[in-house]
């Protein structure tokens, strides 16, 4: 399967004739070329084809977890070293390789914006093929995870640059509800109540969906999975009907839901990532959550993306709207941030402990 990646070459040189956006102007600097999710792994091509090349095609290719069609973390294309040139400098994802005993121990370097912008560059080094490959295969998952939140982040970059944020919705959200939402030009609010709100972009063969909902925050089992998973379907329920009287959006349940607990700009948040469906319907597809605490007011904040485009590819249409939900932001953070430091000190045992296990 590596093999046809050389395939890929022609197509990144025809990508490479699109500039991506970028938010800096400097002359002096190229615009990075390939598309979203695109990976240039410059490697030796005996190297490549051997058990280092395996590896490092196991954890960059590997399936993104829960979408409904199996697709790939990041598109993969090989270049031997001598055939780096201009042309492949300005990818926007380059993954760097250097095998020789000069190397003392393995190590990784993270670089930004050397040839072109937005650009990151992770160079992975080491002393033999072996060393490569074992460490290639402890970092893996590490490095892929470099590339993936670097896309994310040229995705909420953007949406936040007034070329392209939706300023009415991000001004209806700050005044009616009290958080901001980055979301591009086209997207429309659909529905708006006292505590659901639905945007939405559609064409005749996709639909990119944020919906957001809240609700008093009142113990700590809040931000476990099947708490929030059966608040999130009685939600649907409710407010997401399907194509026929007597359907609705709810959870696939016969896939895992994905669930992982961390902060996000200083707040207690757990994300959800998994699948939906219509209850009496065949509709279906990907959807990403995540619930965020809300100190100041003593409440739990839910923003949700999901996808619906039958027969197309879902990733990268996934990657932004989650990259929308991850833009949320309350425009009294600092009063925020003085409850948790007190809960962080132990003053308040009203908020959920920061050690929340991280669970699949």
């Amino acid at each position: 399967m590596k093999k046809i990646l050389f395939q890929l070459t022609v197509t990144f040189v025809l990508g490479a004739m699109l500039s991506s956006c970028g938010g800096d102007s400097n002359p002096t600097m190229k615009n990075s070329t390939g598309k979203p999710g695109e990976i240039v792994v410059v490697i030796p091509k005996a190297t490549w084809e051997g058990e280092a090349g395996d590896t490092i095609f196991h954890f960059l290719a590997q399936p993104v977890a829960d979408l409904p069609q199996e697709e790939p973390m990041l598109n993969v294309v090989h270049i031997p070293p001598q055939a780096f040139g201009e042309i492949f400098k300005t990818g926007r994802n380059l993954l760097l390789t250097k095998i020789n005993p000069s190397v003392k121990e393995p190590k990784i370097t993270i670089q930004r914006n050397v040839w072109a912008k937005p650009q990151i560059i992770v160079s992975v080094q080491a002393p033999n093929e072996k060393s490569f490959t074992d460490f290639f295969a402890k970092k893996g998952n590490d490095i892929v995870s470099i590339f993936v939140k670097e896309e994310r982040n040229r995705l909420m970059k953007m949406y936040a640059d007034r070329k392209f944020k939706n300023d009415a919705v991000a001004e209806r959200m700050a005044k009616e509800h009290h958080f901001t939402l980055n979301v591009p030009k086209g997207f429309v609010v659909s529905v708006d109540t006292t505590n659901f709100v639905w945007i939405r972009y559609e064409t005749p063969n996709i639909s990119q969906d944020v919906i957001a909902y809240w609700y008093p925050y009142t113990s700590d089992s809040t931000f476990t999975r099947n708490y929030l998973l059966n608040k999130r379907d009685s939600v649907l329920k409710k407010n997401v009907p399907g194509p026929d009287p007597g359907t609705y959006m709810m959870t696939e349940r016969q896939i895992p839901t994905l669930f992982r607990a961390f902060k996000l700009n200083g707040n207690y948040t757990a994300m959800l990532r998994g699948l939906w469906k219509v209850h009496g319907d065949f509709m279906g597809g990907p959807f990403v959550s995540i619930s965020t605490l809300d100190p100041i007011r003593g409440r739990v904040l839910t923003l949700e993306g999901f996808v619906y485009a039958p027969k197309k590819d879902k990733r990268e249409l996934m990657r932004q709207v989650e990259a929308m939900i991850y833009s949320v932001r309350f425009p009294d953070q600092k009063k925020n941030d003085k409850i948790n430091r007190m809960a962080e000190m132990g003053n308040d045992t009203s908020a959920p402990p920061v050690d929340s296990v991280e669970t699949k």
